[in-house]
């Protein structure tokens, strides 16, 4: 069983690489793995696991830093609509305004009608804690 260890530790970064969208001939070359191994790999659950995860990590810090910067984005867009010396620029600014935060309250709205029926669903499926 020693071998399985460092072949459990290569899947995993192989899976990582991959998600992070390197090129599986380049990844397999660098690290001395027959591509064929690599494409082997790709079909397993743990590999589409690791990838998802992988992934979804990625995609949760780049919203973390989108929220970070919207106030400050929405702060510069108000500013503008209010101060700007060209009218042209405040009219642009104010749609801009006025059409983002319909959008924002759109998925709002989705987002908690969504976790309302997902509630619903668990109650009549008895997975309430």
């Amino acid at each position: 069983m020693p071998d399985e260890q460092p072949n459990t530790d290569q899947r995993n970064q192989f899976a990582v690489a991959m998600a992070l969208g390197q090129k599986v001939a380049v990844w397999a070359k660098k690290n001395g793995i027959p591509r064929r191994t690599c494409y082997n790999w790709r079909k397993t659950p743990e590999y589409k696991a690791t990838v998802q995860d992988v992934r979804r990590r990625a995609y949760e810090r780049a919203i973390g830093q989108f929220v970070r910067n919207l106030t400050n984005a929405v702060g510069e867009i108000a500013l503008l609509a209010k101060e700007a010396t060209s009218e042209s620029i405040r009219l642009q600014a104010a749609r801009a305004v006025l059409r983002e935060s319909i959008k924002v309250r759109e998925h709002y709205d989705l987002d908690e009608m969504m976790t309302d029926i997902e509630r619903r669903l668990d109650e009549r499926d008895g997975k309430v804690p």
